[in-house]
C-alpha cells in the first residue's frame, strides 16, 4: 500500500493525516499533483476540528486553489473562526491595514537600470505587513537551502534562516501581499512560487547567484522580489557585480528585477548577492516569479 493510501485511510478519523495528505496532494509528493483532492484534503480536516485544516479552507477558499474562489465565504469563515481562534482575529484585525489599489496606484517605482530591468518600489508595504511576515514565519525558520538539479543540499551559498508560506498557510494578508507583487511586476498571483521569509545574522550572506536557476522542475523564474522587513542592520546589500549595482532599501520597500532576455533566454548580469551583515539581523521577504502557474 502506497504512502498516500495509507493517508487516505488515516484521515478518515485524523485530521493531521489529513492535513499531510492535503500537502502531498497539492505539491504532488507521492503521487500526481491534485489541487481538488488537496482541497477535499483539508475540508476534511476542518471536519475533524484540525486548527490549520480549519484555517487553510478559508485560504484555499479565497484563493480559490481546489475549489471557486470565493473571497466573501473566506471572509465569512474567517470572521466565524475570529470568534474562537486568536490567529484568525488577528488576521482580521490586520486585514485593513495591508496594500490596497489605491497605495499601488500612488508608489511610483525608481528605476536603477532600464537593461536589464531593474526597480525598487519605496514604502510599498507598511511597517505592520513586515512585522507580520517576519512574526509568522519566526517559529519556523530553518537553515536556508539552495535547490539544484542534482538534489537539495544545505548549501554553502547562503547560511541565512528561511520560511516558505505553503499556499495551506498563505493567509488572506499573505495573498493580498502577494496579489500586490503581481500587480507591480504585471504578472499572476498563481506565477508567484511560495513567499519566502529570510533571516540574516551577523555574517550570514547569500553568496553570487542566479534566481532563474534552481527551480528544479525546468521552470524558468523570470522575475524576482525583494522585500526589505526591518532596517536595524548594516551590511547585507544586494549587489550585482557584473553591474556595479548594490541596493539597500528601507521597510516595506519592493525591490524588483528581470532574470530573463525578451527571448525567455537566462540574462547572466542578473548574478546577485546577498552581502554580508555587518551588524544586527536583516529580515527579507522574497518571491520567484515564474512564466506560468506553480501549481500547474
Amino acid at each position: 500500500m502506497s504512502s498516500v493510501s495509507v493517508l487516505v485511510k488515516q484521515s478518515k478519523t485524523d485530521g493531521t493525516a489529513a492535513m499531510v495528505l492535503a500537502h502531498n496532494r497539492l505539491y504532488g509528493v507521492g503521487c500526481k499533483p491534485d489541487s481538488r483532492a488537496a482541497f477535499n484534503a483539508v475540508r476534511l480536516a476542518a471536519r475533524h476540528g484540525h486548527p490549520d485544516g480549519r484555517r487553510a479552507r478559508i485560504y484555499l477558499t479565497a484563493a480559490g486553489i481546489g475549489t471557486k474562489p470565493d473571497h466573501p465565504a473566506a471572509m465569512d469563515m474567517l470572521k466565524e473562526l475570529a470568534k474562537e481562534d486568536k490567529f484568525a482575529a488577528l488576521q482580521l484585525s490586520l486585514l485593513d491595514h495591508v496594500a490596497d489599489e489605491q497605495r499601488l496606484a500612488e508608489a511610483q517605482p525608481k528605476l536603477i537600470s532600464s537593461d536589464p530591468y531593474i526597480a525598487i518600489y519605496p514604502s510599498l508595504f507598511s511597517p505592520a505587513e513586515c512585522k507580520y511576515l517576519a512574526t509568522i514565519s519566526a517559529p519556523w525558520l530553518e537553515e536556508a537551502k539552495v535547490t539544484f538539479d542534482g538534489g537539495t543540499p544545505f548549501a554553502a551559498m547562503r547560511d541565512a534562516d528561511s520560511s516558505a508560506v505553503s499556499h495551506l498557510t498563505e493567509d488572506l494578508i499573505v495573498q493580498r501581499i502577494n496579489r500586490c507583487i503581481a500587480a507591480a511586476t504585471g504578472t499572476q498571483p498563481r506565477w508567484g512560487e511560495p513567499l519566502n521569509v529570510l533571516r540574516y545574522k551577523e555574517g550570514q550572506q547569500y553568496r553570487p547567484h542566479h534566481d532563474g536557476r534552481g527551480s528544479g522542475d525546468g521552470t524558468t523564474r523570470i522575475m524576482t522580489a525583494l522585500i526589505w522587513l526591518n532596517e536595524q542592520f548594516d551590511g547585507g546589500e544586494t549587489d550585482f557585480p557584473s553591474l556595479n549595482i548594490r541596493v539597500r532599501g528601507g521597510v516595506g520597500d519592493m525591490l524588483v528585477f528581470r532574470n530573463v532576455h525578451d527571448d525567455g533566454s537566462q540574462d547572466d548580469r542578473l548574478i546577485h548577492a546577498g552581502l554580508p551583515v555587518s551588524r544586527g539581523v536583516k529580515w527579507m521577504a522574497s518571491r520567484w516569479i515564474r512564466g506560468a502557474e506553480f501549481l500547474g
